[in-house]
């Protein structure tokens, strides 16, 4: 593991089988609240128009988490690691071109798993500089219910700290003393309610999401941004 690791992780739940002799149990209620915002956006926007750029994105997104290890590979840790950069700005190349082309990938578009794949992309894209460029566009898809509000939260929270500021819905995390502790947050006080207008669960919860995907412990400190050169 390396001395710092910035965490960005869209995670996906697991449903487990039931046994006969296992009841279900009630889903808390900050996960029913988001599931059923989130079919909303599906009712809303539909399920895509442009099934081939569907496709495509979702393939983009198979090569992003490959590379990283979330996904099968022939490849050692360190092999995928050393050739990260390349498939980043390879991704980044392609989704400049689909923006160029086809404007950002909306869920009445391609529906909302690929739209969230194509931001997913953007939040690991090396170039920054197009990051904050397309800042304000999303924010204002997002804000209109065209796109979903908990992936773009990766993106802006990313570029606050880059930036060497307050992050504002607490998904950024640095490996500091064998743990994970999370960058400072505009309001503390109110991360939770922040985190459930942009369909995230409590902030509790990702943590235990975050220690259970990369074995590490999230810890209650509280980091620094400091502005990337």
């Amino acid at each position: 593991m390396p001395r710092h690791l910035t965490v960005v992780a869209i995670l996906a739940a697991i449903a487990l089988p039931l046994t006969a002799q296992t009841k279900p149990t009630a889903e808390p209620a900050w996960k029913t609240a988001i599931e059923a915002r989130r079919q909303q956006l599906i009712q809303k926007n539909g399920y895509g128009t442009d099934s081939a750029l569907r496709t495509q994105l979702m393939q983009m997104r198979s090569t992003d988490q490959t590379a990283r290890g979330f996904a099968p590979s022939s490849a050692t840790r360190k092999e995928m690691m050393q050739k990260l950069p390349v498939t980043d700005a390879e991704l980044t190349g392609e989704l400049k071109q689909i923006v160029q082309q086809k404007g950002w990938p909306t869920i009445a578009l391609v529906g909302i798993d690929a739209s969230n794949a194509a931001m997913l992309i953007l939040t690991h894209t090396a170039d920054h500089a197009w990051q904050r460029q397309m800042l304000p566009q999303l924010e204002q898809l997002a804000d209109t219910g065209k796109i979903d509000p908990s992936s773009l939260a990766f993106v802006v929270d990313k570029e606050l700290v880059a930036q060497g500021k307050l992050q504002r819905y607490g998904t950024q995390f640095k490996y500091i003393n064998g743990g994970l502790a999370m960058y400072g947050v505009e309001d503390p006080g109110g991360l939770d309610a922040q985190r459930a207008r942009a369909l995230l669960p409590p902030i509790d919860v990702y943590k235990q999401q975050l220690t259970a995907m990369y074995h590490i412990p999230a810890s209650k400190q509280i980091v620094t941004a400091t502005p990337q050169n």
